[in-house]
């Protein structure tokens, strides 16, 4: 009675990873997307909080360090808006919906990254309240853009991407 060592052919290791893949490729929009929206609307804001100053480099930088812990909290808000929102808006068209919630995420992105950036330029001083409004207002414009961006662009092409290196 001998018993054989060799590997099963049902015990092929090479399915493990591909699960590893699969769960890099779903944090990697999250560590390049993310930081990215996070780098252009700091810098907005920054620039809309204080101008063209000597030091806006160091001061943008400052900023987007200061709303980073802030974006993932915002990441989470909006796919809670995306679950919550889409199946009460199921008798609308898709290009409604996609507009609707680009536009819930663009309020979101930012009240938060404003929030953030104008406390990081300007501390919470008797103006901050203005200078947040005003920055919120005038950056919303670049937010909606990128929430249609992300909408429609975006995330239907990571859409694709992650169920492409979704092992089978």
């Amino acid at each position: 009675m001998k018993t054989s060592l060799a590997a099963k052919p049902d015990a092929d290791p090479a399915p493990r990873p591909a699960v590893t893949t699969s769960r890099w490729r779903r944090l990697l929009p999250m560590f390049t997307l993310v930081p990215a929206i996070g780098l252009i609307l700091s810098g907005l804001i920054t620039w809309l909080n204080i101008g063209w100053v000597d030091d806006f480099g160091v001061r943008w930088m400052r900023a987007f360090f200061t709303a980073l812990p802030v974006m993932p909290l915002g990441m989470f808000i909006m796919m809670f808006l995306d679950r919550s929102l889409k199946p009460r808006l199921t008798a609308w068209p898709s290009v409604g919906v996609k507009v609707v919630l680009a536009l819930c995420t663009a309020i979101v992105m930012e009240l938060m990254m404003a929030s953030a950036v104008t406390f990081s330029n300007n501390g919470l001083g008797t103006g901050f309240v203005a200078q947040w409004a005003m920055a919120f207002l005038k950056s919303l414009p670049v937010g909606v853009l990128i929430g249609l961006c992300m909408a429609f662009l975006i995330k239907p092409r990571l859409e694709r991407w992650m169920v492409a290196g979704t092992p089978t």
